[in-house]
């Protein structure tokens, strides 16, 4: 993993320091569904948003790192920041992201059962030690945080379980309150995560099901490549090639596929991440 990330090694050290807050491209790119339109979303981030993640990063590590200076300004830099951010995604995350988001899966599941059976107070109790219901007011311990009430007027709170934190982020833009969402850890016990963080390497019965073409876009779709053109480059196809197996892909219920903006972007079904999970693990 280090050979392959050790040239853009600065901009992950800027991006993510040893000690919090992060560079906070969470709530650049909003709550999207997947990182092609998080990525869409990042880009198009207006100036002032990125500025005062900046002058937030700056005003807790004195000052902001050169490869991230020319956010607010340069789309070339922004471009360049997530360039890295993909890379690391296809080397650290993209080879156990069906299992990862499957866990997720779950996670989303059981928290719909419990706001069933319980409604929101039961929900919003449940989530994770760090976070109290004392109604009306739900009180998050959020490490590097600020310090105060956030009052939402109406606006709602979105939930967003994550696989990787430990302890629960506020997101909040004061200047968008209808932007306001918590991210809570999704429960993981050791032996799960043994389960999850194994690389799977028997892929031989799924490229004799679906074809080896066939079988490596459905599993790039699942590492979250989720556009025509960009499963093209990644697997060093035709875009028309890449096209016709996302369609037999799509008609066989293992993908779906929906237009956003410009791109049409695709997405595993929990039926092909069942079958991912059971031939690459």
């Amino acid at each position: 993993m280090r050979g392959a990330l050790d040239s853009r090694s600065a901009v992950l050290a800027a991006i993510a320091p040893a000690r919090l807050p992060y560079f906070d491209l969470v709530t650049l790119a909003g709550p999207s569904r997947d990182l092609a339109e998080g990525a869409e979303t990042f880009l198009a981030s207006p100036r002032q948003a990125v500025r005062a993640e900046l002058d937030f990063y700056a005003e807790h590590h004195g000052r902001v790192p050169t490869v991230l200076a020319g956010l607010v300004d340069s789309l070339a830099v922004r471009q360049e920041v997530l360039s890295v951010v993909e890379a690391y995604h296809r080397v650290a995350i993209g080879p156990h992201w069906n299992r990862i988001r499957a866990h997720l899966d779950a996670e989303r599941a059981q928290r719909g059962t419990i706001l069933l059976d319980r409604g929101v107070d039961g929900l919003l109790s449940s989530l994770h030690p760090d976070i109290r219901w004392k109604p009306p007011t739900l009180h998050v311990n959020a490490p590097d945080q600020f310090d105060g009430d956030l009052t939402l007027d109406g606006h709602g709170l979105l939930l967003v379980s994550s696989f990787f934190l430990r302890a629960p982020l506020l997101c909040y833009d004061p200047r968008n309150p209808a932007d306001c969402f918590l991210i809570y850890p999704a429960p993981l016990g050791i032996d799960h995560a043994a389960d999850i963080w194994t690389t799977g390497t028997s892929t031989q019965a799924l490229a004799n099901l679906l074809g080896r073409t066939r079988a490596s876009v459905l599993t790039a779709i699942a590492d979250g490549v989720s556009t025509t053109g960009s499963l093209a480059r990644r697997l060093d196809i035709s875009s028309a090639a890449a096209s016709q197996h996302t369609t037999v892909l799509r008609e066989a219920g293992l993908i779906t596929t929906r237009r956003h903006h410009n791109n049409v972007l695709h997405n595993p079904t929990r039926t092909g991440l069942t079958l991912l999970d059971r031939h690459t693990t």
